[in-house]
């Protein structure tokens, strides 16, 4: 599969995450939010959670091709740097960090390596949330690090823990030859 293909599945993974989102309650919609957004777009909405979670479902949907050299990495990194700036800016040094690790990580291993493994979006759920904590306890002036703490950032977010598993999953889904069929899949069965 090409990056094109794995861009429309991307959006597909997290058009899907943000609705199961919406059908949850997760994020909760109503008929005064997008007038809210409209009156002041830079305050917290749903739309900026749901933006988040389409996020994490688009960025692990891509990840695993982002470890060669190539335009879509170019952009990538592009679009972290942007992020990066955003959050620090934001005063959001916590952000800052997730991000920072999240955007190393595709370049650490050769392609087809851990990237495409099964465990990976669980894997990199959990080392960022370490990587929360670690922020976290360093910042707190008592307590440090708490495996407890952990699991609970794993569980409040557990929306974008899920967006980033059904994002991961549609591009190995995308990767196999059996799926070809898909009207959104045109690609040849020997592109990647």
């Amino acid at each position: 599969m090409n990056f094109e293909g794995h861009l429309k599945g991307a959006v597909v993974a997290g058009a899907g995450a943000v609705a199961l989102a919406v059908v949850t309650g997760y994020a909760p919609l109503d008929g005064d939010d997008l007038n809210a957004l409209i009156a002041a777009p830079l305050d917290s909405h749903p739309f900026w959670l749901l933006g988040g979670i389409f996020a994490s479902a688009g960025f692990m949907a891509l990840f695993p091709d982002l470890d060669t050299a190539s335009i879509p990495q170019r952009w990538f990194l592009r679009m972290m740097f942007v992020l990066l700036v955003l959050a620090h800016l934001a005063g959001r040094d916590d952000l800052f960090a997730v991000l920072a690790f999240a955007a190393l990580l595709p370049l650490l291993h050769k392609h087809r390596g851990w990237t495409h493994w099964k465990l990976t979006p669980w894997l990199v759920a959990v080392f960022l949330a370490v990587v929360y904590e670690v922020f976290r306890a360093r910042a707190a002036w008592f307590g440090g690090f708490s495996w407890q703490n952990v699991g609970g950032f794993l569980a409040e977010y557990w929306m974008f823990v899920l967006a980033a598993v059904m994002g991961h999953y549609t591009h190995l889904l995308l990767d196999r030859r059996s799926v070809r069929w898909l009207p959104f899949v045109r690609n040849p069965p020997n592109h990647h």
